[in-house]
């Protein structure tokens, strides 16, 4: 449906997007993941026709899309702030599109009347449609925004952060309502995000940006699972990195010596070793081969308990545990405690090998 063709934009010699490119299919709902400065609303506003790209192609259902304006593309545009209209009523926020079509494609006041309402109906603000959004709380007004972008039907919806300004249980909510409401309209969707978990739990594929390009792209479980840098996998979620040196397919640390084939060629390399909080299991100090580690502050969070330890080296880590686990485990703080990663993922340290950082990664399954 979209097709993102090489994809260049520059900034005053700064370089926003790199030559990307990107397919997004029918009815499929993508997020665009990273943080700031890494180009993704730029991307989003070239794809709606609000910023030229510099180079490369824009294409819509296989129609070059590039040299036509945000409203002969038929895009839907939702922006953080929602950019309402305030001397309009949400009605007529909403029916703005609608009344301000040619005449030709023109509805009717009664044609219109129906859509809005259908709208609103959707949306779940029927009852506000004689307020102002003044009146609104952020969540409404967000509801009206998106409401607004759909009423003029458009082939490709695409928000920016549109959640972003909303406080942390209205986000939850609204963004579960999103991808049922994405659901049932078979939209294809892309938005920007810089939040991890609203990405990986709204859409079917995620797109990780740094530095105006993509450092990888794959569904939600692909992305959290295998990640392919060390930037990837910093930005989705905790993790804990452990140094250590990488000789002959061994990863060997502060009381560790992991097998990692798939670096046998290496006689000798600095290298980090990523573990999840939840892959690290505690056990006795200096039992099997295990990281030794202090133990620092505790909280208990509902059904799961996290544990802050000082490793070996100084290092600050993690680990998440359930409430019966940390319950049996009686851990007091200042003491002595072994770490065992149950899966970790090695990767040869970036200092030393940048520019080869996405292929020097090997999966490392730990046996205590």
């Amino acid at each position: 449906m979209i097709d993102i063709l090489n994809v260049t934009k520059i900034f005053n010699g700064y370089v926003a997007l790199n030559s990307v490119s990107l397919n997004v299919k029918e009815g499929e709902l993508v997020a665009l993941l990273g943080p700031s400065g890494s180009g993704k609303t730029t991307l989003l506003r070239i794809i709606a026709g609000l910023e030229r790209a510099d180079g490369g192609q824009i294409r819509f259902g296989g129609e070059d899309a590039t040299g036509l304006s945000a409203r002969d593309r038929q895009v839907g545009f939702v922006f953080q702030h929602y950019a309402l209209f305030r001397h309009m009523t949400v009605f007529d926020n909403v029916a703005f599109g609608l009344r301000v079509r040619p005449r030709s494609t023109r509805p009717s006041v009664e044609e219109t009347r129906i859509r809005v309402m259908e709208l609103l109906d959707l949306v779940h603000i029927a009852h506000l449609g004689g307020r102002y959004p003044t009146q609104l709380s952020g969540g409404q007004r967000q509801r009206v925004a998106l409401a607004r972008a759909l009423a003029i039907e458009p082939r490709v919806l695409l928000l920016d952060e549109p959640f972003g300004a909303l406080d942390a249980q209205v986000r939850k909510d609204l963004r579960r309502w999103l991808r049922r409401l994405h659901d049932s309209l078979g939209l294809t969707g892309v938005f920007v995000t810089h939040d991890q978990e609203e990405a990986l739990e709204v859409a079917d594929r995620v797109v990780v940006m740094s530095q105006g390009t993509f450092e990888q792209v794959g569904t939600p479980a692909e992305i959290y699972d295998n990640p392919v840098s060390p930037f990837v996998y910093r930005f989705l979620g905790n993790v804990n990195s452990l140094s250590c040196r990488v000789r002959y397919g061994r990863a060997v640390g502060e009381g560790f010596d992991f097998p990692a084939p798939e670096f046998e060629g290496i006689r000798d390399a600095a290298g980090i070793l990523f573990v999840r909080p939840h892959d690290l299991e505690i056990t006795d100090p200096g039992q099997g081969n295990s990281v030794t580690a202090t133990v620092g502050h505790q909280t208990i969070l509902g059904p799961i308990a996290r544990v802050e330890l000082r490793g070996p080296r100084g290092e600050d880590l993690e680990v998440e545990l359930t409430r019966a686990r940390h319950a049996e485990l009686g851990l007091e703080g200042g003491a002595k405690v072994g770490i065992v990663p149950r899966r970790a993922r090695l990767f040869l340290d970036e200092a030393l090998h940048g520019a080869e950082r996405d292929m020097n990664g090997a999966d490392i399954r730990a046996v205590s």
